[in-house]
């Protein structure tokens, strides 16, 4: 299954990028995700998930502090990209 996931990280002069992408996989510490665009490894992202309420009971968001630890190309998006959760908050959201 997979979720979609708002990914947020700074550029070296400190713009604030965002992209949306994939979730694949994801555990307590950490997620494969499939981005439009490379993220090189050791970057701090900002992940947004929303789970649906089929899922979860109520429906709930996500926002993750992460790190990329890896990448590879894939075959449906341009890039995989593997990232280590170092905290998360849960929140439940309206329906």
């Amino acid at each position: 299954m997979e979720f979609p996931v708002t990914v947020q990280w700074k550029t070296r002069p400190g713009k604030v990028r965002r992209i949306q992408g994939k979730i694949t996989t994801m555990s307590g510490n950490g997620v494969f995700m499939r981005l439009p665009s490379q993220l090189r490894p050791n970057t701090r992202v900002v992940l947004t998930v929303s789970l649906p309420a089929e899922i979860t009971k109520v429906p709930l968001k996500i926002r993750c502090q992460a790190r990329v630890v890896s990448r590879r190309e894939t075959e449906t998006y341009p890039f995989g990209i593997g990232a280590v959760i170092d905290d998360y908050q849960i929140q439940t959201t309206r329906p």
